[in-house]
């Protein structure tokens, strides 16, 4: 088994890698919280961290509102992402599985989120992700 702390080394050295390619082209990239005990950016303090560790401009979290929900991250968490984040996904869930239901269809509470995400003053488009149709042709 290759140690966690290697696994994150690497990881930090790839996405290093990646934000240099990414300057190139002017283009920011995005890490995505993933609320699963596995996941090695499985909460905010994590998140900042790892961007931390990166040290690059181009390197950023994406804000996944129904992921943080579903981590059991506060909206009150966010301003530990100041300078760390572009904007990112809104949608629902029912609190405990990941499924990017449409917003009002789940149990979050929009508002004091994205009031943290405003305060955070970045500049950005925020989009809506839903989870796969059952039926694509409709």
């Amino acid at each position: 088994m290759i140690p966690p702390a290697d696994q994150w080394n690497w990881a930090v050295e790839t996405w290093r890698e990646l934000g240099d390619y990414a300057d190139l082209k002017n283009l920011d990239i995005t890490l995505e919280l993933e609320p699963f005990r596995l996941s090695q950016l499985n909460n905010i303090k994590q998140m900042a961290r790892f961007i931390d560790d990166c040290e690059h401009p181009r390197v950023r979290a994406n804000i996944d509102i129904s992921h943080l929900v579903i981590a059991d991250n506060g909206p009150e968490q966010i301003a530990n992402l100041a300078g760390k984040a572009i904007p990112g996904h809104i949608s629902d869930c029912d609190g405990q599985v990941h499924g990017d239901l449409p917003p009002g269809r789940g149990i979050v509470k929009f508002a004091p989120y994205l009031q943290a995400i405003k305060d955070l003053n970045i500049d950005g488009t925020v989009a809506i992700e839903l989870e796969y149709s059952p039926d694509p042709a409709s």
